[in-house]
């Protein structure tokens, strides 16, 4: 068989009818270091005695850093320690090559670097993607008989890629899918293949066995993911080898694709098309369905558009090729057919999952989702792309394009799966995921990914009801005086003992406070970011009024941190707990999380009934200052959690500021309301003045161990 390479070369291999490779092959490189037999990489051998290959793979064959920047030494002329051999030549067939173009792996543009008088950064270990990373050799020695370049050519998405080990082997041969390509690779993924892109394959060219052109150089490899400079890079580069490069037919697509990634979609699907819709009946059907689609004028009345109509129509709108293949599926004579369609369409066009229809519903469920997309995806694809801070139409347009590296059920549907756990309608989210898993056949999939999000939603109910870290103070006043005894512990979430201080002996507040700075500060250290510990002030039942929440702890002229607005600071008094209604406080404490607070202006007996189903769980003293004390005390007594009251300082004003605080609040919410009630208030508002006795039946802390004595 004779083939004319661009450039005029005339080529005679007689194995080519029966091997589809035979021209790549005929043109591998690997590349070895003098004296070893293990081939660190490839490289490809184009027209002129040219060998293509990584700047990075020539490095390491000669034991340098992988991005070293300055061309390696010559000896005589010739790259000292380097050499390259041809599969299926003799063992001893090795040549010296020179180096005749060097651009090494970079941070930055290579293209422009080089004209630029300052040196660019080095690519470093570690780095995801990086620019330049090539290097064109000039062999010294005669090449056999039978050996030309190979011709380049524009990649295709798809599974039409191949690639082999530096060495060339046979048995090395990796089946590729070209998945997308980035601003300066090809994204390579070999799901289906027996062998995968490993270390040695750098260098070596990419393959498209059906337009018998190499597209692209494997440089890269990330878990089980590999990359390739596509071949518009590698030209750009090294303009010399344009000649070898063969531009897509674009007469052969039809008017007005001038876009490769056009061409590519077109040579794709074309076929399907045509196989799909073979009769002018099913045409000038489906070309109904698919205007009306795609809001587009439908064809004139007359003659059913041929089935270029329906590529062009598809490649010039926004979710075309989506929705002319899910149009095409439906109309499938198998199952077979139709799981095809799918396929193609994925690797056609990998950014398209949804069609028009699909896309314009998804956004309108998603407007009410109070989450931004960020968190949302965060929960659902912990190991997912990372989005910015964007609305929700820009994260369904990246989370639309990026595929799971595990399972079938796409990483859009998962994350809407977590953000019905968040949307006003769950139901409607619910239900358009099942419509696209339907026509994906991705049903049963499905399923498992919705009790994730449910699993993960009710998971994170439970942490945000959880008991934040504790700072326990028992306090005990001397006399009359700002002296106080006490002890003092901190608790983790799980109640373990963090820290623990005891101080008998009184001594005045500033000492306490003292001592109490410097285990918030640990605590706080300790705690998660966002995370508000809770401060509970253990005191007697004649210290309620005690202001504690607005106790200086850190003084500073400026900006002096004060305990209640910097804390969740809340009062315990178990002394006035009666042990009679302990079963009642344990009962009420389970249902703090639904009950609403009850404002209350007189005795209500509402409070001290047992058993209630409703029960009162969170008080709040509305009432005149003269029946706060009779209020709270029964309140305490009878076992309710909550109960929070102005101090007597405040104006007669206070009681209808609270009332209108704490409308709708339920009791576990009552400690974070009067915590952003005193940020809120101003110098001498009702925020700075509230009390909150906040007691459960756990964690209570033993006597006060009394010092040795002197």
């Amino acid at each position: 068989m004779t083939i004319t390479v661009t450039g005029g070369a005339v080529v005679r291999l007689p194995t080519v009818r029966s091997d589809p490779d035979a021209l790549v092959k005929a043109a591998h490189v690997a590349l070895y270091r003098s004296g070893e037999t293990r081939a660190y990489g490839g490289g490809l051998l184009v027209d002129g005695g040219l060998v293509l290959t990584c700047a990075h793979v020539v490095n390491l064959a000669l034991g340098r850093p992988r991005f070293a920047q300055q061309p390696p030494p010559a000896r005589d002329g010739a790259v000292d320690g380097l050499l390259v051999a041809l599969p299926g030549g003799p063992a001893a067939g090795r040549f010296r090559v020179a180096v005749e173009e060097w651009l090494p792996g970079c941070r930055e543009d290579g293209a422009t670097a080089r004209d630029r008088p300052e040196p660019p950064e080095p690519a470093q270990d570690g780095d995801h993607e990086w620019s330049g990373d090539l290097a064109l050799l000039r062999l010294l020695d005669a090449l056999p008989p039978g050996r030309a370049g190979a011709p380049l050519g524009h990649y295709r998405p798809g599974p039409s890629a191949f690639a082999w080990y530096g060495s060339g082997n046979a048995s090395t041969v990796a089946a590729v899918v070209v998945q997308a390509e980035t601003d300066r690779w090809l994204v390579l993924d070999t799901p289906g293949s027996a062998q995968p892109l490993v270390e040695g394959y750098s260098g070596t060219p990419l393959w498209d066995r059906e337009q018998q052109r190499v597209v692209g150089l494997v440089v890269s490899r990330r878990r089980q993911r590999a990359f390739a400079i596509p071949t518009r890079v590698v030209t750009a580069h090294f303009p010399r080898l344009r000649p070898s490069f063969t531009a897509p037919d674009l007469d052969a697509a039809g008017p007005g694709l001038a876009d490769p990634g056009h061409v590519a979609v077109w040579r794709q699907l074309i076929d399907p098309v045509r196989r799909t819709l073979p009769g002018p009946a099913d045409r000038a059907d489906c070309a109904r369905e698919l205007a009306a689609a795609l809001g587009v004028p439908p064809p004139a009345p007359g003659e059913p558009p041929a089935p270029e109509w329906f590529l062009l129509t598809a490649l010039a709108e926004p979710h075309g090729v989506a929705t002319l293949m899910a149009a095409l599926a439906a109309r499938a004579p198998s199952r077979e057919e139709r799981h095809a369609l799918q396929v193609q369409a994925v690797y056609a066009a990998p950014e398209q999952l949804l069609t028009a229809a699909e896309h314009g519903e998804l956004l309108h469920l998603l407007t009410g989702v109070l989450p931004r997309p960020r968190e949302v995806a965060a929960r659902a694809l912990p190991l997912g792309p990372g989005l910015e801070d964007v609305g929700w139409p820009a994260a369904v347009r990246i989370l639309e394009g990026y595929r799971p590296r595990f399972g079938k059920v796409p990483s859009l549907l998962r994350v809407v799966e977590f953000a019905a756990q968040e949307a006003p309608d769950p139901a409607g989210l619910r239900e358009w995921n099942d419509a696209v898993a339907e026509r994906l056949e991705l049903t049963a999939g499905l399923a498992e990914h919705r009790t994730q999000a449910g699993e993960a939603a009710r998971a994170r109910r439970a942490l945000d009801e959880a008991e934040p870290p504790v700072v326990q103070i028992q306090l005990w006043r001397s006399g009359s005086t700002d002296t106080f005894g006490f002890a003092l512990r901190s608790l983790a979430p799980d109640g373990a003992v963090r820290h623990r201080i005891c101080r008998d002996a009184p001594g005045g507040r500033a000492a306490l406070l003292d001592v109490l700075a410097e285990v918030l500060a640990q605590v706080g250290r300790e705690s998660e970011p966002g995370t508000v510990p809770r401060v509970e002030c253990f005191v007697q039942k004649d210290e309620l009024d005690l202001d504690v929440d607005q106790w200086v702890y850190r003084p500073d002229e400026l900006f002096p941190s004060v305990l209640g607005q910097d804390f969740l600071t809340v009062l315990r008094c178990p002394e006035l707990r009666r042990p009679e209604y302990w079963p009642e406080l344990r009962y009420r404490w389970q249902a703090r999380h639904t009950a609403v607070v009850l404002p209350q202006e007189r005795r209500d007996p509402a409070v001290q009934e047992r058993g209630r189903a409703a029960p009162v769980c969170g008080v709040a003293l509305c009432g005149p200052p003269s029946e706060t004390g009779v209020l709270r005390a029964i309140a305490i007594a009878v076992g309710v959690p909550g109960v929070v009251w102005p101090r007597s300082a405040v104006g007669p004003g206070a009681g209808a500021l609270l009332r209108e605080l704490t409308s709708g609040v339920t009791a576990a919410g009552l400690p974070r309301a009067v915590y952003e009630a005193r940020i809120r208030a101003e110098e001498d508002g009702v925020g700075r003045h509230l009390a909150l006795v906040w007691d459960g039946p756990e964690r209570i802390p033993e006597a006060l161990p009394l010092s040795d004595p002197l």
